[in-house]
């Protein structure tokens, strides 16, 4: 019996040792690793340093040479190249002086050598009479005409050197130009690479530190057996088959984490993600808002009582004249004080717009200020025309419209969920104005609002393409980009509506003496619902993602007929709200889609994260 008793003992201080060296082996194979990721961080830490001390040491050189360059121009004029051609100068102006000399000097021997002419007299100067001779003379005025082909010559020379010296200073003061641009140039790629290098080692450091911390932490938790007050103990201390039990119970855990495990905190990012899409929603309805003051001003309709009747006709002229009214706000607003908040360095980038080699592609920014420009004046005429809902559902056509256009120029290929939502998309928008075509559209020209929302939705997907255009190619931020945008929209109206000052051409605009207040209440309400939606929009991007703020912006159609239906109690039927929520629901599906697609080359990256969450 003593026997059996002690067997399960014996066996089981087998298995002990058995864990225990298994464990140790895992033990120092991880100290190792950890040892070696430290070693490995180290090394380019230091590396990272000391590429970051050279290209410091090279930019201050640069700085160097260049206030050298600059002291020398202050001092000496030109510099050192001033100085050699000065000394060419004298030269060439002392070899030119003797050769005149010289030549000057033949010519006299070969005047005083020379026989008098027969008509000539011979006589010498007579004291007595206080007379010269003809000789005389004539050796005179040839002295003279030599001097003064002397001066004319000299001056001409001096001219020409002149001329020479100011255009290689001027050619001197480009390429130093040329070098303090490539030197600023030079100093935002290297900051853009050093911070880039630190953020990625602060988050390969900040893996390395979480996964101490879930160690020491799990540590908390170890198994029964383990004796108490564990954590009491300072660091280090205890036996060794604790220390390798509570390692192994944290790293070789496969199970999911307990509840107690801190990971990151997720509320606070939820709570951005929250703010993130309400800011978003806000901006949605935001710009539907600005559709339906457009509405009230081009159309008979009551806008929480302070419209009762159109203010103005719907036309080509008004449309302008509220365009231009409308960016006479935005503009200064946009450029002074919202782009600056958004944006600090917003009129920075704007100026190096006018350097050579960004200036063969300003041409984009200006397109897509002309491409937006038709379409915000297509969209107003439409929405005079016909029901906001109509449409807003038909100038959402641009989403397949840009899709294609990328395709053509970028090599974007669509998938079929794209081809299968651009054939729903147009049988929406068919559904929408089929209801128009059977109940009439006694509130304006119906095909004239039908035709101006399409060519609206297609211009704006070539303002669209432009943009992407410019991200490539100028990789400007949207801020200036912005304010580019709508100084181009401001630009272009101005003509057009002085023109239409006039009676009997299409741009004509008519307003009424009493209708005045409320026009230019109607444009500011417009310039601050523009402002508005694009600050909420700017806002929102950060905290949830362009790609979610599009399938956001994506409910324009759903949100502008429901808001059209509350404000302006502008109804549609079956047909048109069945076709409002096709269009709706395939846009969304078109901006998930793209979303999709933008998340498949980073899927460990923080923004999808969030969407996820």
């Amino acid at each position: 019996m003593g026997q059996l008793d002690n067997q399960p003992e014996n066996s089981t201080n087998s298995n002990t040792k058995e864990i225990e060296t298994l464990l140790s082996s895992m033990t120092q194979e991880l100290r190792d690793i950890q040892q070696n990721i430290v070693v490995q961080l180290a090394r380019d830490m230091a590396r990272l340093q000391a590429e970051q001390s050279r290209l410091t040491a090279d930019i201050q050189k640069l700085q160097n040479q260049q206030q050298q360059i600059q002291s020398r121009q202050m001092q000496g004029g030109a510099g050192r190249p001033m100085q050699q051609q000065q000394q060419w100068t004298k030269q060439l102006a002392q070899v030119m002086a003797s050769q005149l000399q010289q030549e000057l000097s033949e010519r006299l021997k070969e005047i005083m050598v020379a026989p008098p002419a027969p008509s000539q007299s011979l006589t010498t100067l007579d004291p007595n009479m206080g007379m010269s001779s003809p000789q005389t003379g004539n050796l005179n005025e040839n002295a003279y005409r030599l001097l003064a082909s002397l001066d004319t010559t000299l001056n001409t020379t001096f001219k020409n050197l002149q001329q020479e010296l100011s255009t290689y200073q001027s050619s001197l003061s480009q390429q130093l130009g040329r070098m303090h641009s490539l030197q600023q140039q030079g100093e935002v790629i290297l900051e853009t690479l050093v911070d880039r290098l630190i953020e990625q080692l602060q988050e390969e450091a900040g893996n390395v530190h979480t996964t101490a911390e879930i160690v020491t932490n799990r540590r908390q938790g170890l198994p029964v057996g383990t004796p108490p007050n564990r954590g009491d103990r300072p660091e280090g201390t205890g036996t060794q088959s604790e220390r390798i039990a509570a390692e192994k119970a944290a790293m070789a855990e496969t199970r999911p984490a307990p509840p107690a495990t801190p990971v990151a905190s997720p509320p606070a990012e939820s709570n951005v993600f929250l703010t993130g899409l309400i800011l978003a929603l806000l901006s949605s309805i935001t710009i539907s808002f600005q559709n339906i003051i457009t509405r009230a001003i081009l159309s008979a309709q009551s806008l929480f009582g302070l419209w009762e009747g159109q203010v103005l006709a719907p036309g080509a002229g008004n449309s302008l004249l509220i365009l231009g009214m409308r960016m006479l706000f935005v503009v200064p607003l946009m450029g002074f004080i919202l782009a600056p908040i958004l944006y600090p360095n917003t009129w920075r980038d704007i100026k190096q717009l006018a350097n050579p080699e960004k200036r063969g592609s300003l041409w984009i920014v200006i397109g897509s200020g002309l491409f937006l420009f038709m379409s915000q004046f297509f969209i107003y005429i439409a929405l005079g025309n016909i029901p906001t809902g109509v449409a807003i559902t038909l100038f959402f056509i641009f989403p397949p419209v840009t899709a294609v256009l990328a395709w053509i120029m970028f090599g974007a290929r669509p998938s079929f969920i794209f081809a299968l939502a651009t054939v729903t998309i147009y049988l929406g928008c068919f559904l929408t104005v089929s209801g128009r075509l059977t109940g009439g559209a006694p509130d304006g020209n119906l095909g004239l609002g039908i035709g101006t929302a399409i060519a609206s939705g297609l211009t704006f997907a070539g303002y669209v393409i432009l943009t992407q255009l410019s991200a490539r190619k100028l990789k400007l931020h949207p801020a200036p980009f912005s304010v580019i945008n709508f100084s181009v929209i401001l630009i272009l109206a101005i003509p057009f509506v002085i023109f239409g000052s006039g009676q009997g051409n299409f741009f004509t605009w008519t307003v009424l003496e009493g209708n005045w207040t409320q026009l230019w209440i109607g444009s500011i309400a417009l310039a601050a619902t523009t402002l508005i939606g694009y600050a909420l929009n700017n806002f929102a991007i950060p905290m949830i993602g362009a790609p979610l703020a599009s399938v956001v912006a994506a409910t324009g159609p759903g949100l502008t007929s429901l808001m059209a239906l509350l404000f302006i109690g502008e109804g549609l039927g079956l047909n048109e709200w069945l076709g409002v929520f096709i269009v709706t629901l395939w846009v969304l599906g078109i901006s998930v889609d793209n979303m999709t697609k933008q998340k498949k080359p980073a899927p460990v990256a923080p923004v999808p994260a969030k969407q996820g969450a």
